[in-house]
């Protein structure tokens, strides 16, 4: 009989693991769905994916803070509402695959054979670099190549001259009246400024001819918009006053118009269902340290939420042990990051040798920087993590960043690293 248990054990572990990882995968689907249009600022994205997971919480029975699970705040995002148009030398060009407005481009309705290429669109004459050499930006619509050779890219002197955002501003500067950056992939963002007039992002391998003729219409506003972060608690069964603050973020991008949107699949539902995932485990096997479950609004337009949230806490911030935060969990092809494991070397060491013990694969270590919700937390002294699954096939601030191409095989890898982790501390 003691033989026959030992062999069932890991069984009924696999099958408590595919009950919450399959409740992660439902909880990913409807995230990602067109209900929420990428639960960006348009359609009410973020406020229906605020309730899905204050509805959650509260049917898995994590406790409020203060009888409530949320914590409003604003953000300032520039939206695109109506579905921008673009056409290159008489040829419709598809929004999403082919192009894309740049998140900080203007309203503008230009249709121009007055094009002018300006290579990468450098301009540093002290250093003898003048891509605007002998032409003239004025009331054209400038065409920049945004694949920087290599030789820019790794030249540090030059780095703020040679930065996308420092390029547009130059051609703006210069008198452009609109901007078509080609590149080879086609990335978005969400941005919390707004520039003067309207730019685009083309894809290289959608044109076959030199540009000559630019037709383009973009309508963006800039608006304030009030938003919410989102908690649960859970108390410990014997140290209540220590917290393991466990967080990730369920804004995106939202949508371009009515049709096109950044479903966010890996970035950031995946963390999101992680953390659901997460709090139902832990409700139904409570540890010693009490667990406070946050998901953030805002991340995408600069970290909003976690800074608001660490400057107006709902918990005694000294009260938290340790914060580990959840972005992009489920797309690997070199293992999991801890975001970090650097600034805290006896609390990386311990996560490796649980994932050494668990066999999940290559585990790497960074120092704490500013690129998701961990950053502000880590800087003003509280322990903690960001942990992310690196260099994966799912493809970045894309509108083909869905749920179907997820690999559920590196999710719970980062399920169980996290869980055994949670459990160490």
């Amino acid at each position: 009989m003691k033989k026959l248990l030992l062999f069932l054990l890991p069984l009924i572990s696999f099958a408590q693991n595919d009950h919450y990882i399959n409740y992660a995968k439902e909880s990913v689907k409807y995230l990602t769905s067109k209900d929420l249009m990428g639960r960006g600022y348009t359609h009410d994205g973020h406020i229906k994916a605020a309730k899905f997971i204050e509805s959650e919480l509260l049917n898995i029975g994590l406790d409020k803070i203060d009888d409530s699970y949320s914590q409003e705040f604003e953000v300032e995002v520039n939206i695109f509402e109506r579905e921008p148009h673009l056409i290159i030398n008489d040829k419709w060009l598809k929004l999403g695959t082919d192009f894309i407005p740049h998140e900080h481009s203007s309203s503008g309705d230009i249709s121009s054979n007055k094009v002018v290429y300006v290579d990468n669109g450098i301009f540093i004459p002290d250093a003898g670099l003048n891509d605007y050499n002998g032409l003239s930006a004025n009331g054209k619509i400038i065409i920049i190549d945004n694949e920087l050779p290599q030789h820019l890219k790794k030249n540090k002197q030059f780095s703020k001259f040679t930065s996308e955002s420092t390029r547009i501003l130059i051609a703006q500067k210069l008198g452009a009246k609109a901007i078509v950056l080609i590149q080879d992939k086609l990335t978005f963002g969400a941005a919390y400024t707004r520039l003067q007039i309207p730019i685009v992002r083309v894809l290289k391998s959608s044109l076959q001819n030199p540009i000559e003729k630019v037709e383009l219409e973009v309508e963006s506003d800039f608006d304030d918009f009030d938003t919410k972060n989102i908690f649960g608690f859970i108390k410990g069964t014997s140290i209540q006053d220590s917290i393991i603050m466990l967080c990730a973020h369920y804004d995106h991008l939202g949508a371009l118009g009515d049709s096109v949107y950044f479903p966010g699949a890996n970035d950031n539902a995946s963390g999101v269902s992680l953390l659901l995932s997460l709090a139902k485990f832990f409700k139904d096997n409570p540890i010693k340290n009490s667990l406070l479950f946050t998901f953030f609004s805002g991340e995408d337009v600069g970290l909003v939420g976690s800074k608001y949230f660490q400057k107006n806490p709902e918990i005694e911030l000294e009260r938290v042990k340790f914060l580990i935060n959840f972005d992009m969990a489920a797309s690997a092809e070199n293992g999991i990051m801890a975001v970090g494991g650097k600034n805290f070397p006896e609390f990386f060491q311990k996560l490796k040798s649980i994932n050494d013990d668990l066999s999940l694969g290559k585990l790497g270590s960074r120092k704490n920087a500013p690129n998701s919700d961990h950053y502000f937390f880590i800087r003003n002294g509280i322990k903690g993590f960001y942990l992310f699954t690196k260099d994966g096939k799912q493809p970045y601030h894309h509108v083909n960043d869905k749920f179907e191409t997820l690999e559920w095989d590196d999710f719970e890898r980062m399920f169980n690293l996290a869980k055994s982790f949670i459990q160490s501390i």
